[in-house]
């Protein structure tokens, strides 16, 4: 089930002002690394997508998976492959079409912004066998600021504690937002925010912006 566009506090009192209709918000993945993640945390865009594997039900082989990659040219949702012999299978896409050329297990496949390599298992694949990929692409996916990269976007949903990628709600874009509530804030990285529409208001130092009386 997709995050939806709000959650509950804890929240950063960090918005002073964003689109209408929440188009400043985008629902996204964060990779974490074991430690929370604050509403009001500066974020990066993550170069690596998610893809998870298992081997459907009732099926004869158990193969491993090594190597899974998702760029931003794949598309999200659950990939199907599909074992045509113990050695070879092909991979559909979330609506059903086949992606590149037939793929063979030992043999890295990559094709569609999916990238992974099969090994067999203890127990050989029959055709018939079939797996699930489920592919988050790398554009929907954010890592916490710490000084180095591009700054893009802005926590809304705070993360407790956890590793691996984790649903949550950003600030992408058309937005201002109070710069003493913002967590890792650079000059660079205001620049960077500026960018994509964040507009960082309060001046270094606590003065904020007043508007001049006619």
């Amino acid at each position: 089930m997709a995050t939806a566009l709000y959650n509950n506090p804890p929240l950063a009192d960090f918005i002073l002002h964003e689109a209408s209709g929440q188009r400043s918000r985008d629902n996204v993945h964060v990779r974490q690394s074991g430690a929370e993640v604050k509403s009001g945390a500066l974020l990066v865009q993550d170069t690596v997508g998610g893809v998870a594997f298992d081997m459907d039900e009732g099926a004869t082989g158990n193969p491993t998976i090594s190597a899974a990659s998702a760029s931003a040219l794949a598309i999200e949702g659950a990939y199907t492959i599909d074992f045509t012999a113990a050695t070879a299978f092909v991979v559909k896409d979330p609506s059903g079409t086949q992606v590149g050329s037939a793929g063979a297990l030992g043999t890295a496949f990559s094709a569609g912004g999916i990238g992974f390599t099969l090994t067999a298992g203890t127990t050989a694949a029959v055709a018939g066998d079939s797996a699930t990929l489920d592919v988050i692409p790398a554009d929907d996916n954010y890592l916490p600021y710490t000084g180095t990269g591009t700054a893009v976007a802005i926590l809304y949903s705070h993360l407790p504690a956890a590793t691996g990628l984790k649903a949550a709600v950003a600030f992408t874009s058309d937005c201002e937002v109070k710069r003493s509530a913002l967590t890792g804030l650079t000059a660079a990285a205001e620049d960077d925010l500026r960018k994509v529409g964040i507009k960082v208001r309060g001046a270094v130092g606590g003065l904020s912006i007043h508007t001049p009386a006619l």
